[in-house]
């Protein structure tokens, strides 16, 4: 942290959210939102937005302020070791004063304890665990060494990626690490759903294609990396995303990888292409086509349903006040969900247990 901005290098770190008015203090945060405007007097400024996981703080930025140039710079979603101090503004409740700021180094901030998933609003399950997941499956599980190069490529090449962005801006897993965790539940129930029909139908030939399955369950949203934008707080659609959408880039990056794997059979590269064109199930939903192979349509339903799941879990998880229901879910025709009754936790002195 730099040191030449008049603050004792031993002020005490803490999480941004718990910074309070006239402290002092390090954090890291992200940088949720930055918007450009002018005073009245027409002197450019900045508003910048920094959040951790729990709460957003203003930082306003004026023209004569050391960092105003140097803002300029910054994107929505880097992170920052910052030192801080809290100040009340009667308006707009507790801001922050930015006394000295550098973008994480990963070299210093990681040891440090640095985890880039403690400033967003993130999921239930660790992004890197559900990638070290996904990578041992297709290693000890997808037997076609053609489909086995193409995930190994393709998971390598947009590592960064697919572990921070949203599975969607507003649906199920919207939040950063969404799509890895909603690619490996599904990755995990097609492995299951493929394992189980293999032997239930041995009879079918060309026997089913567990490779194909597999497959689709970790690419048929590898196109949310060209439909959506990343932003901390949610994932914006681009101008491609929304003249052409995901389901359609997700066959092309397939069919770019498979290109440059020499050999690469065409029926496997047609079954797989399908599958991920035809994952939204029907027309209706946005699928070019409809599940007409038993593997897309396996993977169709297995998306669909975990889709729906993590949206009621969701709303399971974050009901408050006392009523029986949670609120309506829109992707369930708003639907309400009965809470039920709650079983003691740990440590729990409930005398019927």
């Amino acid at each position: 942290m730099a040191t030449d901005v008049g603050v004792s290098t031993d002020v005490a770190f803490k999480k941004l959210s718990d910074i309070q008015h006239d402290e002092v203090a390090e954090c890291y945060a992200v940088l949720a939102r930055k918007d450009a405007g002018r005073t009245k007097k027409d002197e450019p400024f900045w508003t910048c937005y920094f959040r951790d996981k729990r709460a957003e703080r203003q930082c306003p930025l004026w023209s004569n302020n050391r960092f105003f140039r140097e803002a300029t710079a910054w994107a929505v979603g880097d992170a920052f070791r910052m030192t801080v101090r809290g100040a009340l503004h009667a308006r707009f409740g507790l801001q922050i004063e930015l006394l000295a700021i550098r973008p994480v180094d990963p070299a210093i901030d990681d040891a440090a304890g640095f985890d880039f998933y403690d400033l967003v609003p993130s999921g239930f399950r660790d992004p890197c665990e559900c990638w070290d997941r996904i990578h041992e499956c297709v290693e000890s599980k997808v037997p076609d060494p053609y489909i086995k190069q193409l995930l190994t490529a393709m998971l390598d090449e947009h590592r960064d990626a697919v572990m921070r962005i949203q599975a969607a801006t507003n649906m199920h897993h919207a939040y950063t690490g969404g799509l890895i965790e909603h690619v490996w539940s599904i990755t995990r129930i097609a492995v299951f759903l493929a394992d189980h029909y293999e032997r239930y139908y041995p009879a079918l030939n060309p026997p089913l294609n567990r490779s194909v399955i597999i497959a689709a369950a970790i690419l048929h949203d590898i196109g949310k990396l060209r439909e959506m934008a990343y932003d901390p707080v949610a994932a914006r659609y681009t101008t491609a995303g929304k003249l052409i959408g995901h389901i359609v880039f997700g066959r092309d990056m397939v069919r770019e990888a498979a290109a440059r794997i020499e050999g690469f059979p065409v029926e496997t590269l047609m079954l797989l292409e399908h599958a991920i064109l035809a994952h939204h199930g029907r027309r209706e939903f946005g699928s070019p086509v409809v599940p007409q192979t038993i593997e897309a349509l396996i993977v169709s339903f297995v998306d669909e349903l975990d889709a729906k799941v993590n949206q009621v879990a969701g709303k399971l998880l974050t009901a408050e006040g006392e009523d029986e229901f949670t609120g309506k879910v829109y992707g369930l025709d708003n639907r309400q969900f009965y809470r039920g009754i709650p079983l003691p936790g740990p440590g729990s002195d409930d005398s019927t247990t």
